[in-house]
């Protein structure tokens, strides 16, 4: 006869003698021999912890007083009652070939759940992303921040009369050596070209737009006089088509262009000639400072051009996934005005490390030398023996703008673009809008169109004839010199409609516990509940300690 026989067997009895009257006279008997052994408990009647917990044991300890019961008959009682699969057939299988095939099978199957949850782990404290992008539908967009600049930033002023008589004037003359130094007074806003020069007519929505009112400006350290439109993000629009947004009339003065300008980055910081002709437009978020040298689109004279845009917005996860910065995190500080950007930061860090290393500052990018008008600094023994620098003390009193003869810039600048240069707390923020756009242009005006349409006011045919380029009784302007000087733009969404990349992570935690508990289940058959019985199965066996000891410690006494 089987062991699980003899035991079941043994059950039945116990149950059969449990249902019999004397079994239930015993019951119902046990509250008042418990009552009379302790008479002063009036509660007494509830049957105490140890009495059930007796109970709860093997059925081989049932008659068993819970001080004699011991650490076997609690471990056996587990080894029964559990839903750990493995522990349960180990057990109960008879002795020999199959309590030797379980055991090993169960053995194996920990030792898979163990490679199986190091990899689970080792991918999730990875804190990979995963991105995805959705594309959601708008009845109405707030319309972005649009900055224009001429790409010549200082606006050459009409020439002397005697000049003009004996053909020294023209669109073309070349500055005298003695007028370079006046490209550096860039910053002078009177010296660059006009807002009411340089735009003509301004249109939102098939609605004029108040220029004065609603175009700011700003300074930009290439290109001067820059204006911005919609500042505030007071503008919306219903539509995503052309005349449902920005249209803009401008005049890029070609005639009052220098000969020269500020260089760019690594083709030096003074002079070079005026490469290109026409004007730069930036699409950006209504609250950055805008930086048209940097992400500006090139449109020339003489053209139609339809900048269509989409609005992206970013999401990226922060802390254990990924460095960027949050609305309430402390933001780098930077010589820009506005919302903080990467970008500025990178600048910011740049133009830091050259006033640091060579005691002079890059004209192009943006600076403010407040900070330095007390302290001053000393170069380093390391930087003079290499050459980096060339000086011993510096003060803001005697910074400079970088030449184009000096190498320690362009060294700096040659880590920076290699991205060896430390800046370190430079980082995405975790918010992010991003205007993408994309450029059509055609020839224009046609010259059926020029004839009906447009009309050239007084103020341009005057300050045309003042440049040499119309006689002062001339009223008509010719197709030529209109496309030399005059283009058009036309800024609309390509659809109503806003992108979100987001940022999510690759397994989350609830993913992960969700995966730990069906790895429990398919190795070794555990659940949560599982957990609990362990721990129920190690209170047993303390109480079974604790009660075996004060038992000793009362025997010996």
């Amino acid at each position: 006869m089987s062991s699980i026989f003899k035991r079941d067997l043994l059950r039945s009895k116990q149950m059969e003698t449990s249902f019999s009257p004397e079994g239930v006279k015993k019951r119902i008997a046990t509250p008042r021999n418990i009552e009379e052994q302790d008479p002063n408990n009036r509660h007494s009647h509830m049957p105490q912890w140890s009495e059930m917990f007796k109970y709860r044991v093997n059925s081989t300890a049932l008659d068993e007083p819970v001080e004699k019961v011991k650490v076997a008959d609690v471990s056996k009682d587990f080894c029964i009652r559990t839903t750990s699969q493995g522990i349960t057939q180990v057990f109960q299988a008879p002795r020999g070939g199959k309590k030797i095939f379980w055991f090993i099978l169960t053995i194996a199957a920990l030792g898979l759940l163990i490679a199986h949850l190091y990899y689970l782990t080792n991918n999730f404290l990875k804190f990979e992303t995963s991105t995805e992008v959705t594309v959601e539908p708008a009845k109405i967009l707030e319309f972005p921040a649009v900055t224009i600049c001429n790409n010549n930033g200082i606006r050459r002023p009409p020439p002397p009369p005697f000049r003009a008589a004996d053909g020294a004037a023209g669109p073309g003359f070349a500055l005298e050596i003695d007028e370079l130094p006046d490209l550096l007074a860039i910053n002078d806003s009177s010296r660059g070209h006009q807002k009411e020069d340089l735009i003509v007519k301004a249109i939102f929505d098939n609605h004029f737009v108040d220029i004065d009112k609603e175009f700011i400006s700003a300074i930009n350290a290439r290109h001067g006089n820059c204006y911005t439109f919609n500042i505030d993000g007071a503008r919306k629009t219903r539509r995503a088509m052309p005349g449902y947004g920005l249209e803009l009339w401008l005049n890029i003065e070609h005639y009052a262009y220098d000969s020269y300008e500020l260089s760019f980055y690594d083709e030096g910081p003074l002079y070079k000639p005026v490469e290109w002709i026409g004007a730069v437009v930036e699409v950006h978020d209504i609250d950055i400072e805008p930086t048209p040298h940097e992400r500006g689109i090139l449109v020339a004279p003489g053209t139609l051009n339809r900048l269509t845009i989409t609005q992206t917005k970013f999401e990226r996860k922060g802390g254990v996934y990924g460095d960027c910065l949050d609305t309430t995190d402390k933001k780098p500080p930077t010589f820009y005005s506005g919302k903080y950007t990467k970008q500025h930061c990178d600048n910011t860090c740049l133009q830091k490390e050259v006033i640091k290393k060579c005691c002079c500052y890059l004209k192009i990018i943006k600076y403010n030398l407040s900070n330095y008008t007390t302290e001053s600094w000393s170069s380093s023994l390391e930087d003079r023996k290499s050459g980096l620098s060339n000086w011993m003390e510096c003060s803001g009193s005697n910074l400079t703008t970088c030449i184009d003869e000096d190498s320690c810039w362009k060294r700096i600048w040659e880590k920076y673009d290699s991205g060896s240069l430390a800046c370190d707390n430079c980082t995405d923020t975790c918010k992010e809008t991003i205007y993408a756009t994309k450029l059509a242009s055609v020839p224009w005006p046609a010259p059926a169109y020029y004839d009906s349409q447009i009309h050239v006011n007084e103020a341009i045919r005057n300050t045309l004839a003042e440049y040499g380029q119309l006689d002062t009784n001339q009223s008509y302007i010719s197709l030529s010199l209109y496309k030399e000087n005059f283009l058009k733009v036309q800024i609309y969404y390509e659809s109503l409609s806003t992108t979100f990349v987001r940022e999510q992570a690759a397994i989350s935690q609830f993913e992960f516990v969700s995966e730990l508990g069906g790895t429990f289940g398919l190795w070794i058959g555990w659940t949560i509940l599982t957990i609990f019985e362990f721990f129920e199965f190690l209170s047993d066996l303390l109480f079974v300690k604790f009660m075996s000891k004060t038992n000793k410690l009362d025997a010996e006494t």
